[in-house]
Parts: structure tokens; sequence; C-alpha cells
């Protein structure tokens, strides 16, 4: 979800070639030149579509995906914003409803309010479980990711899996 300018979407694609994935951005400009990182790897199973990615969830078959990647979105930090934050209640119905049992959300951030938000709206979420995990080094190949690797910037992360049928 909002797969930016490409870096991570196309990275994770080129190391996992045997699933198909789908990076979601509203803007137009980080579209292309996410789709300019596939074309120039050559990844048949990768596609971007600009939209919201409430939409794109709203749109998606139950238990669909396999897997969500949601790393280093806005965080809306003014307490008045929050509400515009991707992850909250009806959107977290929606990533749960989405995934297939066993499926995965895997979130992280560096606002530390957001991700307590997250993890307890997670641990609220009838038919998730929240795993416990360290961030995967994986995260940190975006662009943002990478900023705040080189500058030591903590990152907090967590995965949840939905349960059962």
């Amino acid at each position: 979800m909002g797969c930016g300018n490409g870096h991570f979407l196309a990275a994770y694609c080129a190391g996992h070639p045997e699933v198909a994935y789908l990076g979601v951005e509203l803007k137009a400009k980080r579209c292309l030149k996410a789709v300019q990182k596939i074309e120039r790897r050559g990844l048949t199973r990768a596609y971007v579509l600009q939209a919201t990615a409430e939409q794109v969830v709203a749109a998606l078959p139950e238990a669909s995906v396999d897997r969500y990647h949601v790393y280093f979105p806005d965080p809306w930090p003014k307490a008045r914003h929050r509400r515009r934050r991707f992850l909250r209640g009806e959107t977290l119905a929606g990533l749960r409803r989405t995934l297939r049992p066993g499926g995965e959300l895997a979130f992280a951030t560096d606002f530390l309010d957001y991700f307590l938000q997250a993890k307890l709206l997670c641990i609220l979420e009838p038919g998730l479980q929240l795993l416990d995990c360290s961030p995967a080094e994986d995260i940190f190949v975006s662009v943002y990711g990478d900023l705040l690797a080189r500058k030591r910037r903590a990152v907090h992360a967590f995965v949840a899996r939905r349960r059962g049928p």
C-alpha cells in the first residue's frame, strides 16, 4: 500500500518472483517511477494501480490477499488529523476481510504514537493475531526506510496474522 516510487516493490518482487504483487499509489508520477523500476528489472508479476488504498481494499474479494505491506505511511502526527491515518478501525476491518486465513499485515513506522495506535487496533480487531517480531530487513529497501536506517532512527514494526476461516 502506498508503493511510492517503487523501490521496495521492485526489490521485493525481484526476490519473490513466484508471487503476484500489486503496488497501490495515489500520485501519478510515483506510479510511473514504480512501473519504470518494474520494467527495468523485467518483473512480470508486479503491477501498479493508481488509486487510494481504501478504494482497492474495498474492491478486493474476501480472503484474496496473502500479505499487506504498509511501511511508513503518512503519520498525520497532529491529534486533529489522526482520522486521516490509513490504519484505523474501518480500514483494518477491510484488510482483515481481504486477508486469507494465515495471511499477514506487516506494518512499520518511525512514529511511536502511530505504532501504538495501530498495534492496539490490531489487538482489538477480531480475527487478527499479533505476532512478536522485530522489523524485517526488507522494509529498509524503500527510500524512506533507507534514510531512517542511515540516520539510525528507531523503527517500530509488527506483523498481524489473520486467524482461521
